[in-house]
């Protein structure tokens, strides 16, 4: 038996958790339970801030009244008895961020009606009479099935959760192809707690999940076409689990089959031949994986810190946005190879994979739904932007206008971070010949970037706009047009190329360069 008297002692005694003994006090006969993933955590000593709860032998009617009289109560499950529940005394540590609303239900059964593997496909009741085994054994995973009694401090574990944890393995409570065919999101679950964790997923749960994934993408009749697993749900857990580890994730979603299923076009990555000259490192999945492993380097680490000097409102880091872009950067190349066997080219070539691959990529956002997720969803467009543009300094840094280095880096700062990494990322994974990486240009426009700073006498804002568009009609003495517009980019590029620094001096250059073209 285990017990976690000294953890439920010290939950009691916060504020936020008053609500538990005031809880006893109004019902004797209730029986409280912390489940789920909070329990998990408290195994492994992670932090928490998502508490659910279930509560046996009191009706759903008179805990909600009850509730009301702590604070906000909202019956979010009408079906099947779910609460969510802000007391008075929570409201500071969720305004701070450091809880989440409380989820506080009676005990759960479910049967699955259609067999269909559809999500919502459960009869689900609620029924405070319930054991509150029964309610764990409906849950998915043996690490998520676990309930702590906060009277006793007992673990109720019927199905060996922690055991599992410590074995740091994800197994499925109870037949794992009735468990994935209840509910074919699961799957995804499975291995974002994977990659969340550390973990392995147990032996027989990884052959069926392998072997069924491909039923993420099944469809029922509903009268019309419906997924099984909407796409909102995908994106869900796609994102989550890239976070979590982006390599973990590349490289498990490539074990179980998930990059076929979802992104197939990514497939068509390995094996992909590339200019051995330029990407000794391998094909294009394998420099996929190399670009995506460099996240976690201590290289990558010292680049974000030297970019923060260009943008300090933005925090620096891995975003879901460099993750995805990074992910599908090259996904236009395999529909662009050309060989000298096959083509007759001097070499193998991409050309115009940039532009085909931020299609495909932006088109692979939108069908998943990846800009849905809350908080963490990324844009399509700005996907597509990053991708068509990835190539950009192979012209040389000293070939980019001025005028573009400002569009595309400092118009949208988390964008012109975004882009900068990226750019990083991608040199620092394509290997020379000799061995080295192609970090030489990313190097060079560094540098570029750090002398615009300077001109503008920071050093982390480029000068701002020397003149505006009523200077120009008073010095040329016309009408406002879109040659205005012609002439102040004009103007910019030689103010941020050092060139003009006063007001007087770009009054100078408009009337000797414009006035001829009147």
């Amino acid at each position: 038996m285990t017990t976690f008297s000294s953890y439920i002692k010290s939950l009691r005694r916060k504020p936020a958790f008053r609500f538990i003994k005031r809880l006893e006090l109004e019902f004797p006969f209730a029986r409280i339970f912390l489940v789920g993933g909070a329990v998990r955590d408290i195994v492994l000593t992670r932090e928490c801030k998502d508490y659910d709860f279930v509560i046996c032998n009191v009706p759903v009617k008179k805990l909600q009244k009850f509730l009301g009289t702590l604070g906000r109560v909202d019956l979010v499950g009408r079906r099947f008895g779910v609460l969510k529940c802000i007391p008075k005394d929570a409201r500071k540590e969720l305004a701070q961020g450091f809880l989440e609303p409380f989820d506080i239900a009676l005990p759960r059964k479910e049967a699955h009606i259609l067999g269909t593997g559809q999500y919502r496909d459960f009869h689900i009741y609620s029924d405070p009479a319930i054991p509150i085994e029964e309610d764990l054994a409906r849950r998915d995973f043996t690490i998520n099935a676990m309930a702590l009694d906060v009277r006793t401090g007992i673990v109720i574990d019927p199905f060996g959760g922690i055991a599992d944890l410590k074995k740091k393995i994800i197994r499925t409570v109870g037949n794992p192809e009735e468990r994935f065919s209840e509910d074919y999101s699961r799957m995804l679950r499975a291995l974002r707690f994977a990659v969340s964790f550390g973990f392995a997923i147990e032996e027989h749960t990884a052959r069926v999940l392998a072997s069924s994934v491909h039923n993420l993408n099944r469809e029922v009749d509903q009268p019309i076409a419906t997924r099984v697993v909407p796409y909102e749900v995908i994106a869900r857990e796609i994102l989550r689990t890239f976070i979590a580890d982006p390599l973990r994730a590349f490289d498990m979603y490539d074990a179980f089959h998930v990059c076929d299923t979802l992104i197939p076009d990514m497939i068509a990555m390995k094996g992909c031949p590339q200019p051995k000259e330029w990407h000794s490192e391998g094909d294009v999945w394998t420099h996929t994986r190399m670009a995506i492993r460099l996240l976690q380097s201590k290289s990558f680490i010292r680049a974000c810190e030297k970019l923060a000097e260009f943008y300090p409102s933005v925090p620096c880091g891995i975003t879901p946005t460099l993750i995805i872009t990074l992910l599908l950067h090259d996904i236009g190349k395999p529909f662009t190879l050309k060989t000298p066997e096959k083509d007759g080219v001097d070499r193998v070539r991409f050309d115009g994979h940039d532009r085909v691959g931020a299609d495909i990529a932006r088109d692979t956002v939108k069908r998943l739904r990846l800009y849905t997720v809350s908080e963490i969803g990324v844009d399509p467009d700005v996907i597509h932007f990053l991708i068509k543009h990835h190539l950009l300094l192979l012209n040389s840094p000293e070939g980019l206008k001025n005028n573009t280095i400002e569009k595309y880096f400092f118009k949208n700062p988390l964008v012109g971070m975004t882009f900068l990494q990226l750019m990083f990322l991608d040199a620092r994974a394509s290997v020379k010949a000799d061995g080295t990486s192609s970090l030489g240009l990313y190097n060079a426009f560094y540098k570029r970037l750090r002398l615009c700073m300077q001109r503008g006498g920071s050093r982390n804002a480029l000068p701002k706009p020397i003149l505006r568009g009523h200077d120009i009609m008073e010095v040329l003495s016309v009408p406002q047009s879109p040659f205005i517009g012609e002439v102040l980019l004009a103007v910019r590029e030689e103010q941020l190329a050092g060139r003009v620094r006063t007001k007087k001096d770009a009054r100078a250059f408009v009337r000797v360069r414009f006035r001829r073209v009147l």
